[in-house]
């Protein structure tokens, strides 16, 4: 069975190593499994987006070289454009990959990573036929009751709303998954290809799953927790009133970094729910030119609100 690991990482070197240890770890782990289905052959493909702390130079030093593929962007890939790099030049390769493995580096997987991703994905191909995407459940740091990444369900589809999805001790399908742990069978990418180029940093792991769901691919979410990742977003409403004490000219310089910017949610909803656009272009718009004006609307709509 051969994985490609897709990573993408800029200025966070011991999260990196970390991050890789821990992947090694939980492969050896699988290996010596009672669970294990066959050997895995993993290969690395990371980029590194400008890093100035050294993080390749201790990737090198840390891994055998013939392990980890480092390729090389200019700072000005962000997420979405440092995975698409990554995630090409492992197709580009020519290897017959059986799945990829799309990993944030700030992520720690436990020992029962791929015994929970591969279950996770045979589920999925009971369900409907074939393998699709299945994510990984992550908690925060040291408490697997505080769940932070993995997938999503619609509660108001209409208004954006969802809440994250707990483990159950069996896998599930669900609507929405992070790309945080994300196996991507083959079949998917021989389908609908790797994250579509308009993204610039955020939400191309929500457009592809959404992508994969029309073409009727099984989205899964592991039956247990299978790793650690703090959950570092800010609120909706804590960014709102952020915006509030900003001038105009500092929402339009925050609102125009690929962090913060408001082209890659536009552009999810454009592409997966065209009809939720022209009302959310105009709300975008009202949120830029008078924030207060948009909290008191979205507040009233209950749009956007935070379930966990």
């Amino acid at each position: 069975m051969k994985i490609a690991a897709i990573l993408t990482v800029f200025n966070r070197k011991e999260k990196t190593l970390h991050c890789l240890q821990c992947l090694y770890a939980a492969l050896a782990s699988y290996q010596s499994s009672e669970q294990a289905k066959g050997a895995i052959s993993l290969s690395v493909f990371l980029t590194d987006d400008g890093c100035t702390d050294g993080t390749s130079e201790a990737l090198r030093e840390t891994f055998p070289e013939e392990d980890i593929r480092i390729l090389q962007g200019d700072g000005n890939l962000f997420w979405a454009g440092g995975m698409r790099l990554a995630w090409q030049a492992a197709i580009d390769e020519g290897t017959d990959w059986d799945y990829f493995l799309l990993l944030n580096n700030d992520t720690y997987v436990y020992a029962n990573l791929f015994d929970e991703l591969l279950k996770a994905d045979d589920y999925g191909k009971q369900l409907k036929g074939v393998g699709g995407l299945s994510s990984g459940i992550t908690c925060e740091v040291g408490d697997k009751d505080n769940i932070t990444y993995g997938g999503f369900n619609f509660v108001n589809k209409t208004k954006g709303r969802h809440v994250t999805v707990k483990p159950t001790g069996t896998p599930q399908e669900v609507d929405l998954v992070s790309g945080n742990i994300l196996l991507v069978n083959k079949k998917v990418v021989e389908t609908i290809g790797i994250f579509y180029k308009g993204f610039r940093h955020d939400l191309a792991d929500h457009d592809y799953n959404m992508t994969a769901n029309r073409h009727n691919f099984p989205v899964m979410v592991t039956a247990n927790v299978c790793g650690e990742c703090e959950f570092d977003h800010a609120s909706n409403e804590n960014e709102i009133q952020q915006l509030k004490k900003m001038t105009l000219a500092e929402r339009k310089k925050y609102l125009s970094s690929p962090t913060h910017s408001d082209h890659d949610y536009l552009l999810l909803v454009r592409r997966n729910l065209p009809l939720r656009y022209p009302m959310t272009l105009l709300l975008r718009t009202i949120r830029l030119y008078c924030p207060s004006f948009y909290h008191r609307i979205t507040q009233f709509r209950g749009v956007y609100k935070d379930s966990k």
